[in-house]
């Protein structure tokens, strides 16, 4: 390991790579992310919001390298803890080499009709990429006793039951690197909250004191476990991620530029071949921010001018965020395409305007704690005891178990019926449901 480079990187100061690790960077999969924006549409709010999956990529390598290097520090022989710190290096360094242009967009608005998501494509990149293989065949799988085939399973594992590592390596199981890449506080969650934080002034994440993290987490088995006395950072780290997604992630202008980007998405899908990109990855690291927007037949189109020229074709007509529990059942158990359909419906009945692109309902959900729905913390009390404690039993546990986005928007094209249906939403969900209106 003597050959390395140091990399200067905005949120980690500095970030080694090692040769095998330059190897797979200088890859055209690898080299792809430069050109694809960690936050698509969150620059048009934050203008300095312009970082790509590519610094993440590095950064969540570098969060990994060191989390392995406290959690692997004894009951093991040197060489094998070398190779976990190494390991899950690698899986955080091609965790995100599957998405497509504009990110989680691409994902939201054309995999999901292909019942995919980006690690199931990068797990495919990794295993179909001829410069990726032969990274592998000529520095890693010999080296490090770990294949191709064992990472790519690693990078797509949506559960630890799926993770392909499982041998015992001394006091230790492979699976505990599991909780490394994708766990509550995970290297991920860790680098892009503190990175979008930075690059989005919005500030949530920094200061956020992840070593702590790392130092007082302890590999127990399978899994891995966090000291008592460094709850307070988990904490942080949980109100940094649940306000970064209010103010940031699901901002009511980036929600309606996500809409735009979909559409735009939608439309070109054919022209420009996604269907047979999905297919052969050769031809998907050929899509990239920059691919999408430069082509001909994109630039003709309606939505690209609101985005070259940074308009905003939509008005926010009203608002919900609630926490989940609150929200009325007659919402929970209307689904987005209906309640789009009653409020299309409504607005035709208003106004006798009948264009489908009039109105458009948003509703993402946002599991405020990480693992989503019901994760754990292995909690490791002074005595030595291990105690699993749902997040929501942490001091952080006053969040809701999930915060609920409800809004609707209404085409600027027909801004002057504003009033109007915003009268209309109001009588139909009623005042029990608390909608906010937004000026």
């Amino acid at each position: 390991m003597k050959h390395s480079v140091i990399i200067k990187d905005t949120v980690h100061n500095y970030i080694k790579v090692y040769e095998h690790e330059k190897c797979l960077v200088d890859t055209a999969p690898l080299q792809r992310l430069r050109r694809i924006l960690q936050l698509p549409t969150s620059q048009y709010v934050y203008p300095s919001a312009t970082h790509t999956r590519f610094s993440h990529s590095l950064g969540v390598m570098h969060v990994a390298g060191v989390f392995a290097e406290s959690l692997y520090s004894e009951g093991i022989e040197e060489s094998e803890k070398l190779r976990l710190y190494l390991i899950s290096r690698l899986i955080g360094l091609l965790h995100d080499i599957g998405h497509g242009p504009f990110s989680h967009t691409f994902e939201d608005h054309i995999l999901i009709n292909y019942g995919l998501n980006h690690e199931v494509l990068g797990s495919k990149i990794l295993r179909e990429s001829p410069e990726i293989v032969k990274c592998f065949e000529k520095h890693i799988e010999k080296e490090f006793n770990v294949t191709l085939e064992q990472i790519s399973k690693s990078i797509e594992a949506p559960v630890i039951e799926a993770w392909p590592l499982h041998s015992k390596v001394g006091e230790y199981r492979e699976s505990s690197l599991y909780y490394i890449i994708k766990g509550p506080y995970s290297a991920d969650i860790v680098d892009y909250l503190l990175r979008d934080s930075y690059h989005t002034g919005a500030n949530y994440g920094l200061g956020l004191d992840w070593t702590r993290l790392a130092y007082h987490s302890k590999a127990v088995g399978d899994t891995i476990a966090l000291e008592y006395k460094a709850r307070d950072v988990l904490d942080h780290l949980l109100f940094a991620r649940l306000y970064m997604f209010k103010t940031v992630y699901y901002h009511k202008t980036s929600r309606a530029f996500d809409k735009v980007l979909g559409n735009i998405l939608q439309k070109v899908e054919h022209i420009l071949k996604i269907p047979e990109a999905i297919e052969k990855p050769d031809l998907y690291i050929e899509l990239d921010d920059d691919y999408i927007l430069a082509n001909p037949e994109v630039r003709k189109l309606e939505e690209t001018r609101y985005i070259l020229r940074r308009e905003v074709p939509y008005k926010l007509v009203y608002e919900i965020i609630q926490p989940l529990e609150k929200i009325s059942a007659a919402l929970i158990k209307i689904g987005k395409s209906l309640i789009e359909k009653i409020i299309g419906e409504a607005f035709i009945e208003l106004t006798g305007v009948s264009d489908p692109t009039a109105v458009f309902v948003d509703s993402p959900r946002l599991p405020t704690n990480p693992m989503f729905e019901e994760a754990e913390i292995n909690i490791l009390k002074p005595d030595g005891s291990i105690v699993r404690t749902p997040i929501r039993e942490t001091i952080a546990g006053i969040m809701p178990h999930e915060v609920s986005f409800f809004r609707i928007y209404l085409h600027r094209e027909y801004i002057e019926h504003l009033d109007k249906l915003r009268t209309q939403v109001a009588s139909l969900f009623g005042s029990s449901v608390e909608l906010r209106p937004f000026y």
